[in-house]
């Protein structure tokens, strides 16, 4: 299609008519470098596996799954994530790691891979992975080990392989596995186990036997299984639990009762051998979640905590428990949450990319300001605008501070004015537009003012176009013609053209057309290119003159999710890539002038999915 021609007809809609007919060039697709995702590592992950070596004073971790199968070793050295290697055993997920402390060896068994249930064993010794034995357990996953200290043997309770429960007892010497009992524990799988040095035996709770859940508390003295109690935290499975041996007890984090993830931290406390009981130390801390991994340090007296599932995303921070406090301490890739409907600009006189807001996990809003360097996210204040999302924000680089207009909030649609200098926010005004969310705003550098356009406001979609001067702390309606009525459309503007660029939205039905404010008139531009689409992102490349468009949904009875990105070029529109960013809407992307790439955070996906990978970064170079 590279050498065809469409038709462009340009409407000025100031006098109304039809002004001309333009031929251009058609869309072409160009192979243009990818996206990048800067995710701070490890990265998002969950079913994968920790194991503390005490002989190095490390956490290590292995595996996991984030949509595509991990196969990489990290290590946590109580300050930063080291990544050790990418070779050794298969990427997979749902394996179990416990510490040999005799032999100084990590134990890692079982899981799933692309080819199926694994029933391998392989031992990490801080360097390299070896792989012990293909023979032993059935292959299975999410099952549960842990490392009997008194006896120099590492234990093995249950799992599956999809199909069938196991209830069966192995026990590996560091040569060969040996099953030692088919009773105790009913078969089960997503249970947790910890080993208490200072009662030397093991300790599992909870799990899902294929039909319910288990709330019971077993222990394990090397040849019986002995019921301790059922009662306790609720019922669950996808838990993680470890003992504390400065406060001998075993704590346990998280799980989920099938329908809701659990954020609570219990302890089994000390007392008579068959007669103890859990406590409820916390329900704050670490947000909700499942299927993520916890060890403790013995040197430093804390349980670490690493990702995990919240039913819609997957997590990556660290978090670490101290257990004389009770409190949990967030130690490592802190970032934005989880978020839809933010909004995310470039301030080029700091340079930093600065976030404010949106929809978080459950629906909840949002009122943080976070800054991107390009290395490190800083999470910089709450204080400011209420929570709240679907606002607007723009960079007035003349005066060098951020505006934020609007929103939805908890007592509805907003239209106050704020300004972010880099320090702290300020309230401007709490006139000019009506109250709205939806909209979108950008910085006239020519004229120097910010330009907002359309949202939801009252009972319908708003086709006004608004000039905030800065200076004189005002808002001026400019134009009620133009696009359509319309919310979730994409603006950026075009510094060469000394143009703002409008593409898409939605009213009655998506749009498919690409609009030019020059300051006093809304010009249509029909071309072919990008599909019609709502809740996508835009933003304008200064270095190469060019304005990006990358995803949105295109249905709006059965949204299709997009994760395409177009160029602009000031003729014609170039599909540049297909792969980068999962697809998704209500994403937040701005330009790094500095560095010269653009940058996009959050969205969501499917199912209301709120990505927490990212932020991801496009360069074209």
């Amino acid at each position: 299609m590279g050498n065809a021609t469409v038709v462009r007809v340009v409407v000025a809609l100031a006098s109304s008519g039809l002004c001309g007919i333009r031929i251009t060039p058609a869309f072409a697709q160009l192979d243009c470098p990818a996206w990048r995702d800067h995710t701070p590592p490890p990265g998002d992950r969950s079913f994968h596996a920790v194991a503390y070596d005490g002989r190095r004073g490390v956490t290590v971790a292995f595996g996991g799954y984030d949509g595509t199968f991990n196969g990489d070793t990290w290590e946590w050295d109580g300050s930063t994530w080291t990544l050790r290697a990418n070779i050794g055993p298969s990427p997979r997920y749902g394996h179990a790691m416990a510490y040999d402390d005799a032999r100084a060896v990590t134990v890692m068994f079982g899981g799933l891979d692309e080819s199926g249930f694994l029933g391998d064993t392989w031992e990490w010794d801080g360097l390299t992975w070896t792989m012990r034995s293909a023979s032993g357990p059935r292959p299975r996953y999410v099952h549960a080990m842990a490392y009997d200290m008194g006896r120099a043997v590492t234990v093995l309770f249950g799992g599956t392989n999809g199909s069938t429960q196991w209830g069966d007892t192995w026990e590996w010497d560091g040569t060969t596995w040996t099953l030692r009992s088919r009773t105790g524990p009913s078969p089960r799988y997503g249970h947790a186990m910890a080993y208490e040095s200072s009662r030397g035996v093991s300790v599992l709770f909870g799990g899902h036997d294929g039909g319910a859940l288990k709330g019971d508390t077993w222990q394990w003295n090397g040849s019986t299984w002995n019921l301790l109690n059922n009662s306790g935290p609720s019922p669950r499975y996808l838990h993680s639990m470890a003992f504390d041996r400065e406060r001998a007890e075993t704590v346990l984090f998280g799980g989920t009762g099938g329908t809701a993830s659990n954020g609570e931290t219990w302890a089994l406390e000390s007392g008579v051998t068959y007669d103890r009981t859990w406590a409820l130390r916390s329900r704050t801390g670490p947000l909700q979640r499942f299927a993520h991994a916890l060890a403790y340090d013995s040197a430093r007296g804390v349980m670490v905590a690493f990702g995990g599932s919240n039913n819609n995303f997957t997590l990556g921070e660290t978090w670490e428990w101290e257990g004389s406090a009770a409190t949990w301490e967030l130690r490592s890739s802190p970032q934005p949450s989880p978020r839809v409907a933010h909004a995310m600009v470039y301030d080029d006189v700091r340079g930093v990319m600065v976030l404010f807001g949106g929809s978080g996990a459950d629906a909840v809003r949002l009122g943080d300001t976070w800054e991107w360097s390009g290395t490190n996210w800083t999470l910089r204040t709450t204080e400011g605008p209420s929570p709240r999302y679907g606002h607007a924000m723009s960079f007035d680089s003349a005066r060098g501070v951020i505006v934020l207009f609007g929103g939805l909030g908890a007592a509805g649609r907003m239209r106050d004015t704020w300004e972010w200098n880099g320090t702290a926010w300020t309230l401007r005004s709490d006139a000019g537009p009506s109250k709205r969310y939806g909209h979108t705003m950008v910085y006239d550098g020519a004229r120097a003012v910010t330009v907002l356009f359309g949202g939801y406001a009252g009972l319908g979609s708003s086709r006004e176009t608004w000039e905030w001067d800065d200076g004189e702390a005002t808002w001026t309606l400019r134009s009620t013609t133009g696009p359509a009525l319309r919310g979730g459309h994409a603006m950026a503007y075009d510094s060469r053209e000394r143009a703002t660029l409008l593409y898409g939205g939605v009213n009655a039905r998506l749009s498919g057309t690409r609009w030019e404010w020059d300051g006093t008139t809304w010009t249509a531009l029909r071309t072919a290119g990008p599909s019609p689409r709502e809740e996508h992102a835009m933003g304008y490349d200064i270095a190469r003159n060019v304005t990006v468009l990358y995803g949105g949904v295109n249905d709006l009875l059965n949204p299709a999710y997009l994760g395409d990105t177009w160029e602009w070029n000031g003729k014609g529109w170039t599909l540049t890539s297909v792969s980068g960013p999962s697809p998704r809407a209500d994403a937040a992307m701005a330009y790094d002038s500095d560095r010269g790439v653009m940058v996009l955070f959050g969205g969501a996906g499917p199912f209301g999915q709120r990505f927490t990978t990212g932020p991801w970064e496009y360069q074209c170079q």
